[in-house]
This record gives structure tokens, sequence and C-alpha cells, in this order.
């Protein structure tokens, strides 16, 4: 059962529209304010695959991508070049099966002495860092500008195959969201987006997509690197950015979640710690900004 912070009726949600893209097929349904909605007013923007995966900072080199300093409690401390947050493994015998959680989108500021727009991309997903060469993942990106106007936006990926942005789906810095994420096998799952204080919940469910191991199990803060120059983007500071009523299970139906998960930190090149994942509870922690 899950905790109820933030509990939502779903209801039963009618599919409504069909789109077909490359090796990857999804159904999408939607509804607002608790009701079945006409889901065509969604449009799907394709983007090149964003490259979300875990990246071990430049400065160690260990083959998971992770390089573990410290232990903290039942949690490893670990540092990457892009993530932050909390990352949990399972293994072949015991299949990761779904992910969730409630975060909140980026709130942002700019940073001192990088260039603007600046932005941070949080999400959740299954696979990416042990098994690092696919990603099933959802989440939303914001920008802040020169002005300290900031804009965001919902979207979905499987790596290698496809990414997405969700357009005309309702979604400000500060929101409260929530991502419900089931690998079905390992090429096949559904993704359900739910934004509550805007009255939606987005539902895709998704067939013939690139092969999981479904190993991994990531809740992230993350300064992603651009497809097209496999550069980082300027990374911005933020208020505080809480993951709640995080939960992860197995096939077996054994929670793998953020108790002995490993907590993410992201440094930069230079050795600076810009952001830190710190565990609350068994279900909930906190990313903030340095």
């Amino acid at each position: 059962m899950r905790h109820s912070v933030f509990s939502l009726l779903l209801g039963a949600i009618s599919l409504i529209t069909t789109t077909g893209v490359t090796g990857l097929e999804f159904t999408v349904s939607l509804e607002e304010n608790g009701k079945a909605a006409d889901a065509s007013k969604l449009q799907f923007v394709k983007i090149p695959p964003l490259k979300h995966r875990r990246r071990g900072h430049r400065n160690t080199t260990v083959a998971t991508g992770q390089h573990v300093t410290a232990k903290r409690g039942n949690n490893d401390i670990s540092y990457s070049d892009n993530w932050c947050g909390a990352s949990s493994r399972s293994n072949d015998a015991d299949p990761i099966r779904n992910v969730f959680g409630y975060f909140t989108v980026p709130d942002l500021k700019l940073r001192a002495g990088i260039p603007p727009p600046q932005y941070a991309a949080a999400w959740i997903g299954i696979d990416g860092a042990k098994c690092n060469q696919t990603l099933l993942q959802a989440g939303v990106t914001t920008v802040v500008n020169s002005n300290g106007g900031q804009s965001a936006s919902a979207w979905w990926e499987w790596y290698p195959g496809a990414a997405y942005t969700i357009a005309n789906l309702p979604v400000k810095p500060g929101d409260w969201m929530s991502v419900n994420i089931t690998a079905h096998d390992a090429t096949s799952g559904r993704i359900i987006v739910t934004n509550a204080q805007r009255g939606y919940s987005m539902t895709l469910n998704l067939t013939s997509g690139p092969k999981l191991c479904r190993w991994d199990v990531e809740w992230i803060l993350e300064d992603f690197y651009e497809a097209e120059t496999n550069k980082q983007v300027p990374f911005a500071s933020f208020q505080d950015l809480w993951f709640l009523d995080t939960e992860a299970t197995t096939v077996r139906g054994k929670n793998v979640g953020i108790d002995g998960a490993a907590m993410v930190h992201l440094m930069n090149p230079q050795g600076k710690v810009l952001c830190q994942a710190e565990k609350y509870d068994n279900a909930n922690f906190v990313i903030t900004s340095h």
C-alpha cells in the first residue's frame, strides 16, 4: 500500500489515441479532474534521446559508473558528473517491476558565474546506472533565463529508442508531480504522469521498446547532456527538491526503494559538490543546491 502524503484517485483511464514510431509503439490517454479527456490535445514533440544515463565522476574509474566514498546508515554515498538523487538495484534473478514517487518540479535561480539559460531536470526511471545502455524514464525540465523567468516542460524517454517533449501538458516550477513506471517485461511498459495541482493524469502504454535490463531504479535531479553536442547544459541553482513516497518493487514483490540505495551527489570537474541528496526516512529524501 502506498504512503498517503499525496494520495490520488486516478480511476479508470480510457484509451484515446495511438501513435507509432520506429521500433517503439505507444498509446496515450488523458484524465482531467478525474474524468476521461481528449488526448489529441497533447502534442508529442520528438527530440533526440538526451543521454540521461548515469556518468561516474571524471576523477574516478569504476565499472558500474559509481564511486562509493562513504557510507551513511544503510546508504552508500557516491558521486556523479550529472546525477543527484537516489539509485537502487536488483538483479537478473528478480528484475524491477515498478518505480513510483512524487517530486517537485525544479524551481530554479541563476547560478553565479555561469551564462544563462540554465537548466535542471527531475525524473524517475528504470535502468541507466549499472545497466547503462537503456533507460525508461519520465520527468520535467525547467529552464531559467537571464531575467530570472522560468518555464518547465514534461517529457518521457525510452533510451536509446525515442524521446518526446509533451507539449500542452500544463506544468510549472514548484508543482507537485508523480511518475509511476511499470515494466511489464523487458520491452513493454506503462508510464503514468500526474499533476494533481493542475488536475491531470496522462497514461502511456508502450510496446516494442529497447530491451531493458530491469536492474536499476532512480529518483534523480540532473545536469543533463545535450544530444547534439554531447556537452552538459549550464546547471542552475534550485530550491530544495523533495522526492516523497518513493517506492520500487521487483517481479517477486521485493522492495528496492531508497532504504539501502546509493545517495548520489553531483560533483563538477573541479571537485565541487553542486547538489547533495539526503535521506529523510525510508521513503522520502531531499536534494539541496550548493
